[in-house]
């Protein structure tokens, strides 16, 4: 388990900084707590009053009266009967709150100053022992919490590789990140969030790489944020976004500890979440939402072809329903006359012109995949996949679509499905509209508006200061070969050059394989 040496240390309240470089988090408790240990209980009791899970307990140890506060709940019962109230049984002296730390054998504990530092570890699952005649409390780690336990990736599922997912312990997925980067170089700094859920997060990355600009505006980002509560990144991801207003996100989440791992290693800053399985990855560009991390665990010959065919599929997702609309109602001589003849005797009898049609159909296969995802899984899939079979062929027999829609919808469909990251691939499902209504009105000229104003978009997006195109827009060659291709390893010696890392280079020197004899047997 790894701990939380700085937990709960910054004060999240408006106009105030949260520190990040005070190792015992005494902020504005640095005198210390009442030392009048009936004064102390009477404040802290009335704090957690009408909290039947709370629990203190009276204790006598070494001529000193004292007691523990825990929430019942959230601890180990036999942990703590051994590391807490056996050891106060046997201490015969403690005329300092280190006599006390001594004689405890929690595998970790710290001292805090102020009755808040106690609330927030209270609530965190630790139990407090607060003493008569000491300003400290003592804060020991004796949460027993049963929470998901390691499984498989689900939105970055990959074939070849790790498949180790984050889930919703801080501690757990700091370890998995932990088990990956074994260098004290890997640096984790807490801070806590939300005045009312006092949410953990972790920067994680790795100093000598990452460019300290990135970590310090992060941190400044993250201490702007005032709000009660912080239940999952997606909150983080929504206060602290470049383009709050913009289809397209500028923050990139991941499930996979190995995914943030190689990102850190590539320059980027990790945002771990208490009680989030996803973690968020800054600066973030536009060609990362495009890229899988099976495209490292492959050969690269064939993560090649699989990244170019996704790049292909990309552009298919996006347009391919706006342009057969914009070829059937305006551009019919591009067609070739046999397929034109075809495509017309199968909308013949179709009450509604080409658009309409498209939109009937993207909005009942969007509604089919939603209803997929919210019903159960053992019925969900099948639900989605005989819901849009049954249906189509209903819409077909009914004459309300025609066979040819069917068929560009259902592509559309399939494309949409091989892009790897979730949230880019919902902007695509939500641009097709537009670019259909486009098309309808204007033919192609609609859509090469539509593109000019999606580029002029694009390329005015920063993500912390980066250019969300590069390195297409501003062009850097030296990207180039990690972006619509994958090179082999001994190629990439370099890390990418648009992150501005303060170590570029990630290997000096990677040999490449070559075809050697096996040495003769001397016997």
């Amino acid at each position: 388990m790894v701990r939380r040496d700085g937990e709960g240390r910054g004060k999240n309240r408006k106009n105030k900084q949260i520190s990040w470089s005070d190792p015992q988090g005494r902020g504005e408790g640095a005198a210390g707590l009442s030392p009048e240990i009936d004064r102390l209980y009477q404040q802290i009791q009335e704090m957690w009053t009408k909290c039947d899970d709370v629990q203190f307990r009276w204790i006598e140890t070494a001529g000193r009266r004292g007691f523990i506060i825990w929430i019942y709940t959230l601890i180990g019962k036999e942990l703590a009967q051994e590391s807490i109230l056996e050891p106060l049984t046997t201490l015969e002296k403690a005329e300092t709150v280190t006599d006390v730390q001594r004689a405890l054998r929690s595998p970790s504990l710290r001292l805090v100053n102020s009755v808040e530092e106690i609330n927030i570890a209270v609530g965190e699952g630790a139990a407090v022992l607060c003493l008569d005649g000491f300003n400290q409390a003592i804060v020991l780690d004796v949460m027993q919490f049963q929470g998901r336990p390691v499984e498989r990736s689900t939105l970055e599922a990959v074939v070849r590789g790790p498949q180790e997912a984050f889930t919703e312990s801080l501690e757990m997925n700091l370890g998995l990140i932990r088990r990956r980067l074994k260098s004290p170089r890997v640096k984790v700094e807490y801070m806590a969030l939300g005045r009312v859920s006092k949410t953990m997060v972790a920067l994680v990355y790795i100093q000598g790489i990452v460019k300290p600009g990135y970590v310090k505006e992060c941190q400044e980002r993250l201490n702007r944020i005032d709000a009660d509560s912080i239940l999952d990144s997606g909150y983080i991801e929504e206060l602290i976004d470049d383009a709050p207003l913009s289809p397209f996100p500028t923050i990139e989440y991941t499930e996979r500890p190995d995914r943030l791992a190689a990102e850190a290693l590539q320059g980027r800053v990790g945002i771990v979440v208490d009680g989030s399985p996803n973690a968020l990855l800054i600066p973030a560009l536009f060609v990362n939402f495009l890229q899988s991390p099976e495209d490292y665990f492959e050969r690269y010959s064939m993560a090649l072809a699989v990244r170019l065919l996704r790049h292909m599929y990309f552009w298919i997702a996006l347009l391919l329903p706006a342009t057969y609309v914009a070829l059937l109602s305006y551009h019919q001589e591009m067609i070739p006359t046999t397929l034109l003849m075809t495509l017309t005797a199968s909308h013949e009898g179709v009450p509604f012109p080409a658009v309409v049609e498209a939109l009937i159909m993207e909005v009942t296969f969007e509604a089919l995949r939603e209803a997929g995802i919210r019903l159960p899984k053992a019925v969900g899939q099948s639900v989605s996949i005989v819901g849009a079979l049954v249906i189509g062929e209903a819409a077909v027999n009914a004459g309300i679509v025609s066979p040819a829609m069917v068929i560009i919808v259902a592509l559309t469909g399939i494309a949409s499905f091989t892009i790897p990251s979730y949230n880019i691939a919902i902007t695509f499902r939500l641009l097709r509209f537009p670019m259909m209504i486009m098309a309808g009105l204007f033919g192609l000229y609609g859509i090469i508006i539509s593109l000019l104003v999606l580029w002029i978009h694009l390329v005015s997006l920063r993500s912390f200061g980066v250019p969300y195109m590069a390195p297409i827009a501003p062009l850097v060659w030296e990207d180039l070969k990690d972006t619509f291709s994958r090179p082999p390893w001994w190629y990439m010696k370099k890390r990418p050059k648009m992150y501005e890392t303060v170590d570029p280079t990630r290997s000096a020197d990677i040999p490449r394989p070559l075809p050697g004899k096996a040495e003769e047997d001397p016997l």
